[in-house]
């Protein structure tokens, strides 16, 4: 038997019992750090609601509409060797998904402001402002939806579905 086909064996034998074995979530603090570099793999678990990120702004007095933070990107064949912007909205959309499921560990609210991912997303939100005119706060709330959600069109769902409304914070150009 040849040394290819060992590791090949190996390999598939790791991974049936990866899936057959049901693992525990990692409590060691060091291995929890590394987390970042890994895709939040639970969307292969069952098909439900999404986190989904929503910010407001409050310019001259007033607040402005909720925005969806990641809206659909159009797609062409360039991408297809290089995608830069997609690549990094799609490793921001799994920070959203690392501090919803964060959230779903925490006791309270007063613990989820001081978690890691809240701190992320919070600076997330605030680079996404940075260039609105007249900004002096804003506000982000994660909502869970199911697939093909039109927030716009059922706004009383969007708010029985959030699990995390952040308090109004002010806005300090460059501090993000």
């Amino acid at each position: 038997m040849s040394v290819n086909f060992a590791l090949m064996i190996g390999y598939f034998g790791f991974l049936l019992a990866a899936l057959v074995l049901h693992s525990r979530p990692v409590a060691s603090p060091w291995l929890f750090l590394l987390r970042s570099f890994f895709p939040n793999w639970r969307f292969f678990h069952a098909l439900g609601r999404a986190p989904r990120l929503y910010y407001r702004h409050q310019s001259t007095g007033t607040w402005s509409d909720w925005h969806k933070f990641m809206p659909r990107a159009k797609r062409n064949w360039s991408q297809l060797f290089y995608n830069a912007e997609v690549n990094l909205a799609l490793s921001e959309q799994n920070l959203v998904d690392h501090l919803a499921n964060d959230l779903a560990d925490c006791e309270d609210d007063a613990a989820a402001l001081r978690l890691v991912t809240y701190r992320m997303v919070e600076r997330l939100v605030c680079e996404k402002l940075s260039g609105c005119a007249g900004l002096s706060a804003y506000q982000f709330r994660i909502c869970l939806e199911r697939p093909g959600f039109d927030s716009a069109r059922h706004a009383a769902e969007a708010e029985d579905n959030t699990v995390l409304l952040s308090p109004v914070m002010p806005y300090a150009a460059g501090v993000a």
